[in-house]
């Protein structure tokens, strides 16, 4: 004789319930914030370095540029000035006509929250040598710079001999 088979429900559901489904999309929006966060705070270092190296660029301008020229006072020397916590300016022989250019003012990224650490104002001027000098024209270690926001601090060291590096 043939067994019985039956093909009928037997009372047991699948599928997903309501809860289930909120809980699942719960959690995807709790990673999706995180994600969030963090691309949010990899893009502010990723402007905060990429301000920090366009500064350095600037250092190594002025320094080639000092050497190329030969300035005998600190008036025609190649120069940059922190000016105040946004905002630092260059001046450098841009069109190389043996003259300094107008100091070209030069702003941190708008929106981004940066800022220079002061002392406000200071100028760091490069000899005939590539020399970091003081006003009187005397080699001088400059004070190291600082760009910061609230989501970390690029430091820039400017070596008496005119090296600028940035350390993270």
């Amino acid at each position: 004789m043939m067994g019985t088979t039956t093909t009928g429900k037997s009372g047991v559901q699948s599928g997903f319930t309501i809860i289930e489904l909120l809980i699942v999309l719960a959690m995807m929006f709790v990673v999706t914030g995180f994600l969030v966060v963090e691309i949010v705070q990899a893009r502010q270092a990723m402007t905060r370095t990429t301000a920090a190296l366009e500064l350095v660029s600037y250092f190594e301008k002025a320094r080639l540029d000092s050497v190329r020229r030969h300035p005998d006072t600190t008036a025609l020397m190649a120069q940059i000035a922190i000016l105040n916590a946004k905002y630092y300016s260059v001046s450098i022989d841009s069109d190389r006509d043996g003259h300094l250019d107008a100091p070209r003012v030069i702003n941190l990224p708008a929106g981004s929250n940066l800022s220079f650490n002061g002392p406000f104002p200071r100028t760091i001027y490069f000899d005939w040598r590539g020399m970091t000098v003081d006003s009187k024209g005397t080699v001088v270690t400059p004070e190291t710079v600082s760009i910061a926001n609230s989501y970390g601090v690029s430091t820039i060291r400017v070596a008496s001999s005119g090296q600028a590096t940035i350390e993270r």
